[in-house]
């Protein structure tokens, strides 16, 4: 039996719901070039599999993390971040009670 054979006899037995994700990646793995990058191997990560690049160069990379650094220390000291979390719920769900 075939790939495609297997492939369409599983495709058969899916609930309509779980065919269109299935159809949306055939698309996506279908417009993807013929090169051999295209082609998973065995250790790649998830997102290069999906076609997302993570080409930063350390220089971004780092002045990512400085940026994220100066954040560090800006709240006051006497910041009580359970009573902001509270209210930040009271105001989201609160239409909900």
């Amino acid at each position: 039996m075939s790939t495609l054979e297997k492939a369409i006899g599983l495709l058969q037995k899916m609930p309509e719901n779980k065919l269109e994700a299935i159809y949306m990646y055939i698309c996506f793995v279908n417009s993807q070039s013929d090169s051999n990058e295209a082609i998973p191997t065995p250790g790649k990560s998830i997102d290069s599999l999906m076609g997302i690049a993570h080409k930063k160069t350390l220089e971004e990379r780092q002045r990512g993390f400085q940026g994220l650094i100066s954040f560090a220390g800006t709240l006051p000291e006497d910041f009580d971040y359970k009573k902001e979390l509270e209210e930040a719920r009271d105001e989201k769900y609160a239409r909900f009670i």
